[in-house]
């Protein structure tokens, strides 16, 4: 018998346009209205700014024609627990986690019947997405903390169990604006199994049954792969001070290219993609100049 499909995952770098072209939201609409068209936006990751957050989600959502859209805003641990909210995910075919900090995303709704009712929702083909910290949060391993800076120091790198929808990747938000590469490779270093996955702002990736993705967005998706990484520092008894590590891989994706999760390369694409891809941008082109 063939494996179940899951959900698709979309993890969004941060800052996705929400009031112009709205591309990454367009695909989670899409996901959306396909299905039984609920879309619930959860955003305990943020302590202070959920009414904002939520404000902006709706009124974005409801420009792209999304008629039914519930708030599960969890401020104390006991919420994850309330019926109400596990009656929302339930109806959802998205799920959608705002920014904020990771940290509150687990230790909020960890195997609460929130949390076991997105898991649930995610085995039966419901759409998961994160962005930011909702982004971060997505992996069993996510990063925290660590100083963005092109050269990394080894002590200040923080990592946390996540809410292991996607196995083998650490993710990384808001990538080329706060100048995580060091720190990204720097969470591979730790366990050269997990890619690193950096993403930019406005930027997503599409992951489809956990098997490969495709990017979307206005940024680049940077794939750091440490599979083959003869000698990395950290495994000097001592190891401190700046991280050394050699034989590192690194892929840089656009918009429209594909990532084998499962073998670790690109998938290039054929004349025929490229062809109709060229014809959809001009086709986009044309009706923006015509407005």
């Amino acid at each position: 018998m063939a494996a179940k499909r899951k959900g698709d995952l979309i993890i969004i770098g941060g800052h996705e346009d929400k009031e112009d072209r709205k591309t990454i939201l367009q695909e989670v609409a899409k996901r959306v209205n396909g299905n039984s068209k609920h879309l619930v936006v959860v955003t305990v990751a943020s302590a202070t700014a959920h009414q904002q957050l939520a404000k902006a989600y709706i009124e974005a959502f409801k420009d792209l024609g999304v008629p039914h859209i519930a708030i599960i805003d969890i401020h104390r641990r006991e919420e994850a627990f309330d019926e109400a909210n596990v009656k929302k995910m339930e109806k959802a075919s998205a799920i959608f986690f705002t920014g904020g900090d990771q940290l509150r995303i687990t230790s909020q709704i960890g195997d609460s019947p929130t949390y076991q009712c997105l898991q649930e929702r995610y085995e039966d083909g419901c759409t998961i997405v994160g962005t930011s910290a909702g982004a971060a949060a997505m992996p069993e391993t996510m990063l925290i903390s660590g100083d963005g800076d092109d050269s990394f120091e080894i002590d200040t790198l923080g990592m946390a169990p996540g809410l292991g929808l996607l196995p083998g990747v650490v993710i990384d938000s808001h990538f080329a604006e706060r100048g995580r590469m060091g720190r990204l490779i720097g969470a591979v270093a730790q366990n050269p199994r997990n890619l690193g996955l950096g993403i930019d702002e406005d930027t997503a990736i599409i992951v489809h049954n956990e098997q490969r993705f495709e990017v979307i967005g206005s940024g680049a998706v940077y794939v750091v792969d440490g599979r083959e990484v003869g000698y990395s520092s950290l495994s000097e008894k001592h190891a401190h001070g700046i991280l050394t590590i050699h034989n590192l891989k690194l892929h840089v994706l656009g918009k429209g290219q594909q990532f084998d999760l499962v073998n670790r390369k690109p998938i290039e694409p054929s004349a025929e993609e490229l062809e109709q891809e060229e014809e959809a941008e001009q086709k986009q082109e044309a009706q923006r100049a015509n407005k």
